[in-house]
C-alpha cells in the first residue's frame, strides 16, 4: 500500500551549496510582496503570516538553511496547536521514513478529524509503520476517513472486506466501498468494482457492467489493467458466455494488450509477444514476439526467459537483432 501526501509543504528542494551557511536571503531571488512576507515572519507570531512564509521558504529557497528556517516556523506553529502545521510535520516525517515521529503528529493532528490525517494513520497501523500492525485499529481509521469522503480510505477499505484483513471476509461490503471509490472517480477502484461483477463477488455477475466499468476507467486514466482485462475478456472463451459473446476476438484483445503493453503493464507485454507468435490476432511475426517477450522480462517477467528461448531457435541472427532493436525503440516508447 502506498500513502501520498496531499499537503503542499514536502517537497525537496534542490541544494546548490554544499557550504554550511545561516539563514540569508541575501543570495535568494525572493523579491517584492515575497520579500516583505519573509521578513514580517522573521519577527512574526501570526500563523497565517509563518504559514505563507514557510511555503515559500520551503517550496521556493535554493539553500537548505533556508529550507530550514520554513520548517522551523511549521514546528512553532506545530507546538502551538496548528493543525495544518502537525500534517506538515507529520508527512515530513513519513517522507524519511522516521514513522515514529510521523505517527506521533499524525495523533496529535487526529483530534481535527480530517479524512487524510485518519487515512495516513490507518495506513501506518495496517502497514506497521512506527507501530504493530494492527489491521482491526487500521480499518477504524480507514473506516472514519471513508465516512470523511476520502477516497483513498474506502479503496483500502473495500480490500479489507475483500481480503478479510482486521475485518470478517465481506465481498457484498468490498463492493460498497470499491463503488463509493469508483464514485469519487478512482479509477483503480472502478477496474476492481468491474472485477466484481466479471466474476460475481459481492454482486450479481454482470459482464457488460464490468465492461463498462474497464472502459470508464481507460477513458479517464488510460488504466493499464483495465486494458489487460479488456483483452483477457476478448481473448479467453470463458467470457463468450457471460459477456455475450459467439466468439473470441483475438484482434480486438491484441489491440487492448498492446494499449496496456504501452502503459508498462507486464501481462500485456507478455501477452502481446504472445499473440504475435501464435498469430493471434495478427500475422506470426517472431520478431514482433521475441522484441514484446524481451520488453516483458525488462518490466520484471521471470518466466517469460522459456518463451524467448523458445522463439529465438526459429529465427536467423539477423531478425533477432532485429527483434533486439525493435525492443529499444519500445522500451523507449512505454510510459
Amino acid at each position: 500500500m502506498i500513502k501520498q501526501s496531499c499537503t503542499f509543504l514536502t517537497a525537496m528542494t534542490v541544494l546548490l551549496s554544499a557550504n554550511a551557511i545561516a539563514y540569508d536571503l541575501s543570495e535568494e531571488f525572493f523579491e517584492g510582496d515575497d520579500l516583505a512576507l519573509l521578513k514580517a515572519a522573521e519577527t512574526s507570531n501570526d500563523p497565517e503570516i509563518l504559514m505563507q512564509a514557510a511555503n515559500l521558504l520551503i517550496e521556493d529557497s535554493m539553500y537548505q538553511e533556508n529550507v530550514d528556517r520554513g520548517y522551523q516556523y511549521i514546528t512553532k506553529l506545530a507546538d502551538k496547536g496548528d493543525t495544518k502545521a502537525m500534517v506538515v510535520l507529520a508527512d515530513l516525517h513519513y517522507g524519511n521514513e522516521d514513522y515514529a515521529k510521523a505517527l506521533a503528529w499524525y495523533h496529535k493532528a487526529e483530534q481535527g478529524n480530517d479524512p487524510y490525517v485518519l487515512y495516513s494513520l490507518g495506513v501506518m497501523y495496517f502497514d506497521g509503520e512506527g507501530t504493530a500492525v494492527d489491521y482491526q485499529k487500521a480499518n477504524q481509521y480507514y473506516l472514519a476517513a471513508a465516512k470523511g469522503g476520502d477516497a483513498d480510505a474506502m479503496y483500502q477499505l473495500a480490500f479489507s472486506y475483500n481480503d478479510g484483513k482486521g475485518v470478517a471476509q465481506d465481498y457484498t461490503k468490498a463492493v460498497y466501498w470499491f463503488e463509493q471509490a469508483a464514485n469519487k472517480g478512482d479509477v483503480s477502484a472502478m477496474y476492481n468494482l468491474g472485477v466484481s461483477y466479471l466474476k460475481g463477488e459481492g454482486v450479481a455477475q454482470s459482464c457488460p457492467k464490468a465492461m463498462e466499468l474497464f472502459t470508464k476507467a481507460i477513458e479517464d486514466d488510460e488504466h493499464a489493467r483495465s486494458y489487460a482485462k479488456m483483452g483477457d475478456i476478448y481473448s479467453y472463451t470463458e467470457y463468450k458466455k457471460p459477456c455475450g459473446f459467439k466468439t473470441t476476438d483475438y484482434k480486438k484483445a491484441l489491440e487492448y494488450y498492446t494499449a496496456g503493453a504501452m502503459q508498462g503493464n507486464v501481462y500485456s507485454q507478455y501477452s502481446v509477444g504472445y499473440s504475435y507468435r501464435n498469430g493471434h490476432g495478427t500475422w506470426s511475426d517472431f520478431v514482433q514476439a521475441l522484441a514484446w517477450f524481451e520488453v516483458a522480462q525488462e518490466y520484471g517477467d521471470t518466466e517469460v526467459a522459456k518463451d524467448i528461448s523458445d522463439v529465438k531457435q526459429y529465427m536467423s541472427k539477423e531478425d533477432i537483432a532485429a527483434a533486439k532493436e525493435l525492443r529499444d525503440s519500445l522500451l523507449d516508447e512505454i510510459w
